[in-house]
């Protein structure tokens, strides 16, 4: 086996999806053990079409339900927006593709102001930050208002004290922009920006979590790799001059299941029916086999076969 062809088949990995749920609150002195339900597509390939990702999952309850948003990616396929719902966490509806683009799209960042459902993807390819509005929710989201323009990843929001807070990772590292009126007024560049430069810590892995009166960030590790684990940051302050925050768990998910046993990068956290609900994501190989398949594809291709 040549280094080439070995390099062509160590890929292969797979992203999936699992969900905990816990009696009472949950907190990141926890360990997530034992996922309730998982989502993954690891199978057999037997046909070209094959999704390989599933992954940044969102939360969001809504008239009785919980609806899990999550970005879905096929091979050789850019990124869209699908989700799931249920009312008694068994049984899971698929609703289907819920945002499709001609570019890529991940993190569904989904959020309520007014009784009006907005989703604020991730747009990085075409060099924006878009907020769509739910027109027919949870159908139909349209573009409502570009916050900011350039090159941002896993942009999440948040509101504390009447301020909206826009935490999103540019090339300099982790910013964050402000403003007292999200659609009304544009957002302000913070005067520390980048709050972060680490690799470790600079990009989000889901939104700002509120736990016990505190809020918390999540910080996926890209040290080593993409998806390797993730960071959780206790903001102490944050407000329009100052913000300051402090490590208080590195390395949060356990990947102690086959499905997440290579790491993940993502959480989503919820109070429904009664009970902690938490989303995480996480990487797997797929079947030895779908990547012999995958390289003969390949093969296949540079040769013009």
């Amino acid at each position: 086996m040549t280094k080439r062809v070995g390099q062509l088949l160590s890929r292969g990995l797979l992203w999936g999806i699992g969900i905990y749920k816990i009696d009472g609150l949950f907190d990141f002195d926890m360990d997530l053990l034992r996922a309730h339900s998982i989502f993954s597509n690891k199978k057999i390939r037997v046909e070209k079409e094959k999704v390989h990702t599933l992954a940044d999952p969102f939360l969001f309850v809504k008239n009785g339900f919980l609806y899990l948003f999550y970005e879905s990616q096929s091979v050789r396929k850019s990124g869209l927006i699908k989700a799931y719902r249920t009312d008694d966490l068994k049984n899971f509806e698929d609703l289907g593709v819920i945002l499709k683009e001609d570019f890529h799209l991940s993190y569904p960042f989904v959020f309520e102001v007014n009784d009006n459902v907005f989703m604020m993807p991730d747009c990085s390819e075409i060099d924006e930050i878009r907020v769509y509005k739910f027109e027919n929710f949870p159908y139909a989201p349209t573009v409502n208002k570009v916050l900011l323009r350039g090159y941002y990843l896993d942009p999440s929001l948040v509101e504390i004290d009447g301020i909206w807070y826009l935490f999103a990772t540019s090339e300099q590292g982790l910013e964050i922009h402000f403003t007292d009126d999200l659609f009304n007024t544009p957002l302000r560049p913070h005067p520390l920006n980048p709050i972060s430069t680490d690799p470790r810590y600079k990009r989000c892995g889901g939104g700002i979590i509120s736990v016990k009166g505190n809020y918390y960030r999540l910080a996926q590790d890209c040290s080593e790799e993409y998806g390797k684990n993730l960071n959780i940051f206790k903001i102490e302050t944050l407000d329009p001059q100052y913000y300051k925050e402090n490590l208080v768990r590195a390395d949060f998910l356990q990947d102690a299941e086959s499905w997440n046993y290579l790491g993940g990068h993502h959480l989503s956290h919820v109070l429904f029916n009664g009970k902690s609900v938490i989303a995480t994501d996480g990487k797997h190989q797929d079947y030895f086999v779908n990547k012999l398949g995958t390289l003969f594809h390949r093969v296949k291709a540079q040769l013009n076969l």
